[in-house]
């Protein structure tokens, strides 16, 4: 411990600087005595001694942060891991690199509601809000769990609510024009994914070794990271004596040509989902019973396809 004497164009200040045990110290004002900074230093080091002899369990905001996004890079997706560092950005922007002890309920619900308030002004729903919620306060059980540090968590508040709507389905005529424009593997995967109203990854994953007489194996994750879980449907009529290795469809990534085109032609936008949406409620309105739709969507619950088919907004083709 000392105070040392610094001169600049106003006269002579003083700092101090120190190590206690193991901490170093330094001060982060410049005084105008030595007596100022003695004081100072004091104060400082009975702040130290207090926490030496009884040791609280409280890590730094940023800290604990960078800490979190080692684990979601080691164990989890990119997409995700680029996610969670934006909103860990936002978190450490508005609160400053403090104690994770000191985020407050109240410090936690002001920073969604600017959120909110900026998405609104974007015209954008509460999609976005409700993810950063989620990133933030499974920050905080992750410094619970890893280094006990027993706080109360802040972000355990409620979602904001979402404007729920009509999922669209596009007619016929509308994948009839767009197939028009693609290539015979653009319009394959579009037939491929409208008859067995799979995920546009489980398309691009499925390969020839899949198909087993009038059977088909798709492959999906239940989760991101998680290990790939087979489902065995019909196979479509789209590729019934269709032949071949490896892979059916030559794409590691989503592929991108289906909006490319719809735009060209200026239709209603839709997706490869919105396709996933339509054979569901094909499937619906021919009768099939709950559990085979739930079973060919690949849904491990029926309440998730009961949701699913209440947006649907049933149309005869």
């Amino acid at each position: 411990m000392g105070q040392y004497k610094r001169k600049i164009k106003k006269g002579v200040r003083w700092y101090y600087s120190g190590q206690y045990l193991t901490t170093k110290y330094h001060s982060k004002a410049i005084y105008l005595t030595k007596g100022e900074c003695a004081k100072a230093e004091r104060e400082e080091l009975k702040e130290l001694d207090k926490e030496a002899r009884n040791p609280s369990n409280d890590i730094k905001l940023k800290a604990l942060m960078e800490n979190r996004l080692d684990e979601i890079e080691a164990r989890k997706s990119k997409d995700y891991y680029r996610e969670n560092r934006r909103y860990f950005k936002s978190a450490l922007a508005e609160f400053g690199d403090v104690m994770a002890s000191e985020v407050t309920k109240s410090m936690a619900n002001d920073l969604l509601i600017k959120e909110a308030q900026r998405l609104r002004k974007e015209k954008k729903s509460n999609f976005k809000v409700n993810s950063m919620l989620r990133s933030l306060k499974a920050l905080f059980n992750y410094g619970n769990k890893i280094y006990d540090l027993d706080l109360k968590n802040p972000f355990n508040l409620d979602f904001y609510p979402i404007d729920i709507n009509l999922k669209y389905i596009p007619p016929e005529g509308h994948i009839v024009a767009v197939k028009a424009e693609c290539n015979e593997i653009q319009s394959l995967l579009i037939d491929f994914v409208d008859q067995t109203a799979c995920r546009i990854m489980e398309a691009c994953r499925f390969k020839y070794s899949d198909v087993d007489g009038d059977i088909i194996t798709l492959w999906t994750r239940k989760s991101r990271n998680s290990n790939l879980t087979p489902r065995r449907i019909p196979v479509p009529n789209c590729i019934d004596g269709l032949k071949g290795k490896g892979k059916v469809f030559p794409y590691s990534v989503l592929p991108r040509y289906l909006e490319r085109k719809i735009t060209k032609l200026k239709l209603p936008v839709f997706s490869w989902h919105n396709l996933r949406h339509r054979r569901a409620s094909l499937w619906a309105n021919s009768g099939m019973s709950l559990f085979e739709i739930s079973h060919r969507l690949g849904h491990s619950n029926l309440k998730t396809t009961q949701g699913y088919l209440q947006l649907l907004g049933f149309t005869k083709f």
